[in-house]
């Protein structure tokens, strides 16, 4: 499998288009339990470049369908901090449910960043992914 990182700095640095194709090359070659995790990422980096190209109906149906998908993965997993980022998008939803007539630069300083927790922390997979397809 490949090493997720490369994708969460695409997502991070404003590259969905990129973070998408990235994370949907992982999620289509997949074969584990975690096939749905990154469908979700697919999910998330989708909904982000709607949301910044003006397509709000089609941002926020990418938005449900990455909460719909990762809430099995809550609250960490591959040591990202996935009960943050179901919050984070849950509130842009409501704010794109209220504000339709903004222009999509107001919206940029609510799209979240992937973040990781303490590396300490008990959870299932890595950062790096693993070897199982």
């Amino acid at each position: 499998m490949k090493n997720i990182l490369h994708g969460i700095e695409l997502f991070n640095d404003g590259n969905f288009f990129e973070a998408h194709d990235f994370f949907e090359d992982i999620w289509i070659d997949c074969k584990t339990d975690d096939k749905k995790f990154f469908q979700s990422l697919v999910h998330i980096s989708v909904g982000c470049f709607h949301l910044i190209s003006g397509n709000y109906s089609g941002s926020k149906s990418q938005f449900e369908k990455f909460i719909d998908k990762v809430n099995r993965f809550s609250p960490i997993y591959y040591e990202i901090d996935i009960e943050s980022l179901i919050s984070q998008i849950s509130f842009l939803i409501d704010q794109i449910k209220e504000k339709k007539e903004n222009k999509p630069s107001d919206f940029w300083k609510l799209i979240p960043k992937i973040e990781f927790i303490n590396k300490n922390s008990q959870t299932k997979g890595g950062p790096y992914g693993n070897n199982d397809n």
